[in-house]
């Protein structure tokens, strides 16, 4: 017998302290079945406050040992498969969804419930759960049972009653989920690491080694004068989500969005490692540029003007943390070693070459750069020798560089 006060103050005490929605359900599932529910799928739904993805759903079965974690893309989340779905008539009416999969009774309306019950299902239960105060939000939390008597009412009372407290903690749990994921995306990776850990004073500050990218695209002015908004942010989407891939593929870290120039670092340690990361950055420079390439095809084609952009490289030591105002910072990378980086960006419009490095970076980088004579750079004391990849860059591979 099912004692439902007893699982809500497991819910709102030791459960609240778990990682994540999936050993609760774990847990919960384990109690319902112990209480004599004829489980064979328990389940829920939990939106994410992430650019690529909408919501989650967790899934208990016997079989599996563990709960299952499915991850739905954002730009599909309003399609005919959520509307022709359970979850969809719930979300249109606010209401109970209960359906018998067998006997006389058996309603398989949607696909799903018809795959349920090629599967042996007998019984399918959806009841909203809500969580959140100030613009609540309501999600499914489904049962399933094989049993040809499925679910009783006094079962799917109980598990009513308990439904707002796991609301209540899957809301904290979203809530975290939610802190991480968006200082992720707008501070990057190790940024909101270390933001998370508690790293949020002005001047916590350390300094590190680290090849330096810096990219901007050319004549971005002028297009954005002549260019309607609309596809304007079209365009620099598109261009930011080529470069930034490229970066993150070989390892990078993107730190900062100026404009349409982009800021990244790629970690060094002892000299092996600094070998790596100098390959890992020219990778990522040259796929960024193979991607453009293939973006500045694709416009040719339609009668539109090609992007260019130019990528510098360095290596040299960056102070790394807050930096700004007391009530207002920005967790990213500065020094005069950042500001070299964009000063021979810069030259590579004047040279002629989409990629230049530093000689710092020429020398520890396992592949050959040719020198591209010494320039001087703006603000910086002393000419400095530049260098850029030997082979041509459209369609080349770059030896040596795993």
């Amino acid at each position: 017998m099912l004692d439902p006060d007893e699982i809500i103050c497991w819910l709102l005490g030791p459960a609240r302290a778990l990682p994540s929605p999936a050993p609760v359900l774990q847990e919960l599932a384990q109690r319902l079945v112990r209480a004599g529910f004829p489980l064979w799928r328990l389940s829920f739904l939990l939106p994410q406050f992430h650019p690529l993805i909408s919501s989650a759903a967790y899934e208990w079965r016997p079989a599996l040992g563990q709960v299952r974690e499915t991850r739905f893309e954002r730009e599909r989340a309003d399609g005919p498969i959520y509307h022709n779905s359970p979850m969809g008539l719930l979300h249109r009416t606010g209401r109970m969804v209960r359906r018998r999969l067998v006997g006389p009774e058996a309603d398989l309306e949607f696909p799903l419930l018809q795959e349920l019950h090629d599967q042996g299902a007998a019984d399918y239960v959806l009841m909203p759960m809500r969580f959140g105060t100030d613009e609540p939000r309501t999600t499914g939390f489904s049962m399933v049972s094989d049993h040809p008597d499925g679910f009783s009412a006094d079962q799917i009372a109980s598990v009513q009653r308990i439904l707002p407290a796991l609301g209540a903690v899957c809301e904290i749990m979203v809530d975290r989920q939610k802190m991480a994921h968006l200082l992720e995306t707008y501070v990057g990776r190790e940024a909101s690491r270390r933001i998370l850990e508690g790293e949020v004073v002005r001047g916590g500050a350390r300094s590190l080694e680290a090849v330096i990218l810096f990219c901007d695209m050319r004549g971005f002015t002028a297009r954005a004068e002549a260019t309607p908004r609309d596809a304007l942010l079209q365009l620099m989407n598109e261009y930011f989500t080529i470069v930034v891939g490229a970066v993150h593929g070989a390892g990078g870290e993107v730190l900062k969005f100026m404009g349409d120039g982009i800021l990244a670092i790629f970690r060094l340690g002892d000299d092996e490692a600094a070998e790596e990361a100098c390959a890992r950055g020219l990778i990522g420079a040259l796929d960024a540029f193979a991607g453009l390439d293939a973006m500045n095809d694709r416009r040719r084609a339609e009668g539109l003007d090609e992007i260019q952009a130019g990528i510098a490289l360095h290596v040299g030591e960056v102070i790394f943390g807050n930096i700004g105002a007391p009530d207002r910072l920005d967790f990213t990378v500065v020094g005069p070693e950042v500001n070299r980086a964009a000063r021979i960006e810069q030259m590579t419009k004047l040279i002629g070459r989409r990629i230049l490095t530093s000689a710092r970076f020429a020398e520890l980088s396992p592949v050959r750069l040719v020198s591209c004579g010494t320039r001087r750079l703006r603000g910086v004391p002393q000419p400095q020798e530049l260098f850029t990849p030997a082979a041509e860059l459209r369609g080349e591979t770059i030896p040596n560089a795993a």
